[in-house]
């Protein structure tokens, strides 16, 4: 799964924080935008990034149920 496909899979709050830190806007921006404590957006992108990488390291499905994995060592 690449970056784009997996953010559209994230849950939209987590999505929204992760493109805004992405586009290089202030945390008070982003706090602003979705409505929630500055200080809760370092927590939050944390977590973002976290369920992120849990989807760009899962393994991709194939035909029926089975599973291809990916390799991202090089």
């Amino acid at each position: 799964m690449d970056l784009t496909a997996a953010i559209k899979e994230l849950p939209e709050v987590h999505a929204v924080a992760l493109r805004l830190h992405r586009a290089g806007t202030a945390n008070a921006e982003i706090a602003a935008e979705l409505g929630i404590e500055v200080a809760a957006v370092p927590p939050l992108l944390r977590l973002a990034k976290a369920k992120l990488a849990r989807l760009l390291a899962a393994p991709e499905p194939c035909e029926k149920g089975a599973t291809r994995h990916t390799d991202h060592s090089s």
